[in-house]
């Protein structure tokens, strides 16, 4: 049984047909299709993936694609919006990607109706620095102003010298206000480590550059791709090995370079957490697989990251929804 966990539709222009071209290519069971849904984004950023989509590849592919949906936790609708689109098949809340806490009081809305229908979440940590979106402007003085203050160049200028700039420049700072981009998305750790208590019957499955930076314990500069050998494991060891409602995917950028950097590390990091963790892409076909192939694990590991977790992780749902209908 072989399953990828983690792909999108129309990201980096995947359609339906190419998402089954490569499941055959492949020989993957199935996917796990997935939305990202923002209601205050940051449009340098963000990719509207719409549910819509995926139920639709989800109608031409049934026994091919695992629909999975996450409302905007923002949305005041969102626990009916999950509740609707599951009972329409959706079959998982994926991929939780918003700017919010964990205690987020939204967010625990959301997270209420998740477990009470027994579905598994994928969720993305990632931080990043402020950053603002270009403005049209033929003013000279103002395009300056703007890259002073992306720059932070006007730290410790007098505050006289700020209110006169800025009274020459009141569209930029009052643009500014309503446009700055908050740095990140469910940084928090502790907060995390909260909700797989408060909720032991959710599946919570991490994902994200933020979430394996943490593979690591070393302290390092903000760029979220580290490098080199792993002297000592990190929180992600910790609360993998301390939660049996925490589980990981390896996909992207961010889940192969935390596998690649160390393989000694990483050998011993997948064989002791086979159990919990999904072999998944998120359309970056950068070679997952022959990279857990390059390790020497065994074959029950192998299999297990595979594909059997995914499925195990999937039979409650099933279950329930099956019950419910």
């Amino acid at each position: 049984m072989r399953i990828d966990a983690h792909m999108h539709m129309n990201f980096r222009n995947i359609s339906p047909q190419n998402i089954i071209d490569y499941l055959d290519q492949n020989e993957f069971e199935s996917c796990w299709l997935m939305t990202w849904e923002e209601e205050k984004h940051g449009k340098w950023y963000y990719e509207h993936l719409c549910v819509e989509d995926v139920y639709e590849a989800y109608s031409l592919f049934p026994t091919r694609i695992v629909p999975m949906y996450a409302p905007d936790p923002n949305c005041e609708e969102a626990p009916q919006k999950l509740i609707d689109w599951y009972q329409r098949g959706i079959r998982g809340c994926a991929e939780l990607k918003v700017t919010l806490n964990w205690q987020s009081e939204k967010v625990s809305r959301l997270l209420s109706v998740v477990s009470d229908l027994k579905i598994p979440l994928v969720f993305h940590m990632e931080g990043f620095s402020e950053k603002l979106e270009s403005m049209p402007s033929d003013s000279t003085l103002e395009k300056l102003f703007l890259r002073m203050i992306e720059d932070h160049r006007l730290s410790g200028v007098p505050r006289k010298l700020c209110t006169i700039l800025s009274r020459y420049c009141e569209s930029v700072m009052a643009w500014r206000k309503d446009h700055m981009v908050f740095p990140g998305y469910l940084l928090d750790f502790a907060s995390l480590e909260s909700v797989l208590c408060q909720y032991p019957s959710i599946a919570f499955i991490g994902h994200g550059p933020l979430f394996w930076k943490h593979i690591t314990s070393e302290k390092s500069k903000n760029h979220p791709y580290q490098t080199g050998e792993i002297d000592q494991e990190g929180l992600v060891c910790h609360l993998l090995r301390n939660y049996p409602n925490l589980y990981a995917d390896i996909s992207a950028p961010s889940g192969y370079n935390a596998l690649d950097r160390d393989h000694a590390f990483a050998r011993r990091f997948l064989t002791e957490f086979d159990h919990k963790l999904l072999f998944g892409t998120d359309n970056y076909f950068m070679g997952h697989e022959r990279l857990l192939k390059s390790l020497g694990l065994s074959q029950e590991t192998f299999g297990r990251i595979m594909g059997a977790n995914a499925r195990e992780i999937l039979a409650p749902a099933d279950i329930f929804q099956k019950a419910a209908n």
